[in-house]
């Protein structure tokens, strides 16, 4: 039986658990995960002069540093601070050994042939894009810098064809707010910095897949790019795409806490010295740091896309270029000399597609067109107002 001493002490214990006080400790409080990139003897991609591990390391400190200033409600919890070598499956139980609500991966980009530029911003998924394939066996590698590489991840080789199959047990559950976050993330990063804008993709990263929850990975610019890499050496423009980051941050955490976010102090980006930046697309008129309204629910998002007349039997060909969680005006200055911008809804996201053509020979040629503002771009089908990938519509055509 309960001694006197220990039934008090029960009763003390269930007391302070359930008194008011007790409650506002027991409060939850908002905790992202701050990833930077690689580190120690994984330098990651290298430019001229500079290393993705220290850029990666210094944006994300500087985006750690602002959302701890400003939203004294959030703990900021970082893979790394220092130079020094985290594995990938590590940061992933740091994420979720804290029962992180976000997890922010920070990257740098790079092309052999040095032409490649801009910003992209990637969640978790499966993509049959061998350009968004590259991406992920790129940032997935760094396993390979770890000992014991083949225990910690159960023999995933990144290199292996088989790699990709892998990820299509991943659970789609975090998703929705991933692609929230992703979409704010890289429209102020373009509204800021004016780079080339590479759009919100899809691809099998481990260091996404292993987390428990929404989780984005911001490739921030190419090193191996000459304009990407003088941009990201300046301390100035680091500091704008962190507070960038850091704005868009705050709209996500108002969106999914209904919280105001005027409650935290919005951070504007200066405005670019004359000659750093690329000109590549056209500036919109988007202040950084408001709110986006609220999308759609996505039932009513497929009631709208159930609308769509279903076209004839007959196969057309379209271009594949973007997609996003809200629905943007086809009049966007981005698609401007585009042909035929339409768009489609799919997943809960909206898909935009430029040309609408019965021959693969003139979609091929508007699929060169569409590449020079979104390289990423690719040639889908549709029959009966059903969309079909470009092999099943050549298929088709044969019979």
């Amino acid at each position: 039986m309960m001694n006197f001493k220990k039934q008090i002490f029960v009763y003390a214990l269930l007391l302070f658990l359930f008194s008011p006080l007790s409650m506002v400790a027991q409060e939850k409080t908002f905790k992202v995960v701050i990833d930077a990139g690689h580190g120690g003897h994984d330098s990651g991609c290298l430019g001229s002069h500079l290393k993705e591990k220290d850029v990666s390391l210094d944006i994300a400190l500087m985006v750690g540093k602002l959302i701890s200033e400003h939203c004294p409600e959030v703990k900021v919890i970082y893979t790394r601070k220092t130079d020094v070598f985290v594995e990938l499956y590590r940061r992933a139980q740091i994420a979720n050994s804290e029962h992180a609500d976000l997890f922010i991966s920070f990257h740098c980009n790079a092309s052999e042939d040095h032409i490649g530029n801009g910003i992209e911003t990637w969640v978790m998924g499966l993509h049959k894009s061998e350009a968004n394939q590259a991406v992920a066996r790129a940032e997935n590698a760094a396993m390979l810098k770890e000992k014991n590489y083949k225990n910690n991840y159960d023999g995933f080789d990144p290199n292996s064809p088989e790699a990709n199959v892998l990820f299509s047990l991943y659970s789609s559950a975090y998703l929705k707010n991933s692609v929230m976050l992703a979409d704010k993330v890289q429209k102020n990063l373009i509204n800021s910095t004016h780079l080339v804008n590479r759009g919100v993709k899809q691809a099998g990263f481990w260091v996404l897949y292993k987390v428990a929850m929404p989780s984005i990975l911001i490739e921030m610019g190419f090193l191996s790019n000459k304009n990407d890499e003088a941009f990201l050496a300046s301390t100035e423009n680091r500091k704008k795409e962190a507070a960038s980051i850091y704005n868009a941050f705050v709209d996500y955490l108002a969106a999914v806490t209904n919280s105001q976010p005027h409650a935290h102090e919005a951070v504007t980006p200066a405005t670019p010295k004359p000659g750093t930046v690329k000109e590549d697309l056209p500036k919109e008129n988007v202040p950084t740091g408001t709110v986006t309204p609220k999308p759609e629910t996505p039932e009513k998002l497929q009631a709208i896309a159930n609308e769509v007349v279903p076209d004839s039997n007959v196969i057309r060909f379209k271009v594949q270029f973007l997609a996003s969680p809200e629905k943007l005006p086809l009049t966007d200055s981005r698609f401007r000399n585009l042909p035929g911008v339409d768009r489609f809804f799919e997943n809960n996201l909206w898909k935009y597609t430029a040309g609408n053509e019965t021959s693969h020979t003139a979609i091929r040629e508007i699929l060169t067109e569409v590449k020079r503002k979104f390289p990423d771009a690719f040639v889908i089908g549709f029959q009966n107002g059903k969309k079909i990938s470009e092999q099943e519509a050549l298929r088709l055509l044969k019979k």
